[in-house]
């Protein structure tokens, strides 16, 4: 069962807590944090929802009927249902209050696409907590359990606009567990950011390569055209020479090696580019960087402030890409 369909209460979304002054306080004990925080009972806060207001409502109209008709068994389960209530409410507190919030590490994205943003919930208590969301601006986007003495992860989403680093600032945890009469939640800021690509332009309609024979017809170094030897695999090796073959046989994965003449050096030229503006160009840029990359050439960046050497595979691609991206 889903104890979280709906949103509990619409003036506790985020972010209009600011044109709330009551609110300035939690806003003020909800961080930046420095990548991980405690739920200590202070940063935990509950209220009823909907269903609770009307539970609440249902037991003063059974003690008025009691008082009013002097009825001692009404006054018995007008007791015995707020007792329940306290239970339930102290259980909802406790399915959040406790936990310890750490963040990891998100990949980056291209401008215009969602970046992800994983948190990891650490439950060091001996007690499971079901039904733990997560939202931002509103919108919920994960509902996990957290088994006793375990570690889960939660994430949520946030489109990203413009290159550069994105920060989400704050999102909210929270919890309706056990029965949805009350609902137990926090803001926390865990300093959270996901690095943008420049968006890839798809119009490429003039050549912007500027290519060098430098090393054409050496023999001595790596090329593309004959297999010379498998080698052990190293991070961020071009993923199209592993052996498919070896890994099979071995459970190892394995690069290929390859001699004869050297792949062709394209150099992506900031002065090359025709473009507009600055933007326009760093689009370019990368659209062609792919186009490289997935073409298994190696190729090299020349910024006006920066030159990146020739190379291929993952960490070069992701070297350039991240210096266009904070260009």
């Amino acid at each position: 069962m889903n104890w979280l369909i709906k949103n509990p209460l619409d003036y506790f979304k985020f972010p209009d807590f600011k044109k709330k002054p009551v609110f300035n306080f939690i806003a003020n004990r909800s961080g930046p944090y420095d990548g991980s925080v405690t739920l200590t009972r202070d940063r935990v806060y509950i209220v009823p929802t909907k269903a609770g207001l009307m539970f609440a409502l249902l037991l003063l109209t059974l003690l008025i009927g009691s008082i009013n008709y002097e009825k001692n068994l009404g006054f018995i389960l007008t007791f015995l249902l707020a007792g329940v209530g306290n239970i339930v409410l102290l259980s909802t507190w406790r399915n959040i209050a406790g936990l310890e919030l750490k963040r990891t590490q998100s990949q980056p994205v291209f401008a215009g696409k969602d970046a992800t943003f994983n948190v990891q919930l650490v439950n060091q208590q001996l007690i499971d907590r079901y039904s733990i969301a997560i939202s931002h601006n509103g919108i919920e986007f994960d509902v996990i359990d957290c088994s006793a003495n375990s570690t889960t992860q939660i994430q949520f989403k946030v489109t990203s606009k413009t290159r550069g680093w994105l920060n989400p600032g704050k999102f909210r945890l929270y919890s309706e567990f056990p029965t949805g009469l009350f609902v137990a939640w926090t803001w926390v800021d865990l300093s959270m950011a996901c690095l943008i690509y420049p968006y890839p332009d798809k119009d490429i309609t003039m050549p912007t390569f500027e290519h060098s024979n430098e090393g054409e017809n050496d023999s001595t170094k790596r090329g593309q055209e004959n297999f010379s030897q498998l080698r052990k695999y190293h991070h961020g090796d071009n993923i199209n020479h592993i052996s498919w073959k070896a890994l099979a046989k071995t459970d190892e994965l394995f690069s290929k090696e390859f001699s004869g003449s050297s792949p062709v050096t394209n150099w992506i030229n900031w002065n090359e580019i025709p473009a507009k503006n600055d933007e326009q160009r760093l689009s370019i840029m990368t659209a062609l960087i792919i186009n490289a990359e997935n073409n298994n050439q190696h190729y090299g960046l020349k910024l006006p402030n920066k030159t990146i050497q020739p190379d291929g595979g993952t960490n070069h691609y992701h070297l350039c890409l991240s210096t266009l991206a904070l260009y």
